[in-house]
């Protein structure tokens, strides 16, 4: 076979990169492309309409991919790793609805002065949240999408481990991206969680 028939190795790997999830990457198909067109002007190899297209799907799939990364970082990834911290604070400090809205409106605005007041008797305020790396048990969850993350929790009396559930999506709903669980061990040894039951009680 003549090096004229053969496909070019270039515009195969333009769209390969084009159909990537990274900005990134689907950005450097665009460059690859280009030099694909020229290796095939230069040795008559086959692959025009391919290095073409793959110049087309990264110039759409560039932004679209990186509206969807910015999404990502905004709603998810620097949720997780700064914790709710800022969302318990809101609420210790009397914003009974903001902390609703950070978990998700996953209890009742009394559940949360129940609870909030049971974690500030026993820990104090909270100051911040760090991840932790341990192992989380996943309980099945039917149809719902959620991340469980780990943290230390500081307070102004003493810390606490406090298990999360992030809510990605569920049936109900759809998409979410938000916190909708805790779950503390005190001090003492003592569990606290949220949400509780409507006595009080943890579900």
């Amino acid at each position: 076979m003549t090096d004229s028939r053969r496909l070019c190795p270039w515009a195969v790997l333009a769209m390969v990169l084009a159909c990537g999830l990274c900005p990134l990457i689907t950005l450097a198909s665009i460059p690859v492309g280009l030099w694909a067109l020229r290796d095939i002007s230069r040795t008559g190899r086959m692959g025009r309409r391919l290095a073409w297209a793959a110049i087309t799907v990264g110039l759409v799939m560039t932004p679209a991919t990186s509206a969807a990364a910015w999404w990502w970082d905004k709603h998810v990834r620097v949720p997780l790793l700064e914790g709710p911290a800022d969302i318990i604070a809101a609420g210790q400090g009397g914003d009974i609805d903001a902390f609703l809205a950070g978990m998700g409106q996953s209890g009742t605005a009394d559940q949360a002065i129940l609870f909030l007041d049971r974690l500030t008797a026993a820990c104090g305020k909270i100051q911040s949240t760090r991840q932790v790396v341990q192992d989380v048990e996943e309980p099945p969850d039917d149809g719902i999408w959620a991340i469980r993350v780990p943290y230390e929790a500081m307070f102004e009396h003493s810390a606490a481990s406090m298990t999360t559930r992030f809510l990605l999506s569920d049936p109900e709903r759809g998409w979410v991206t938000s916190f909708d669980r805790l779950n503390f061990v005190l001090p003492d040894g003592s569990m606290l969680s949220w949400p509780t039951g409507p006595d009080g009680a943890e579900q």
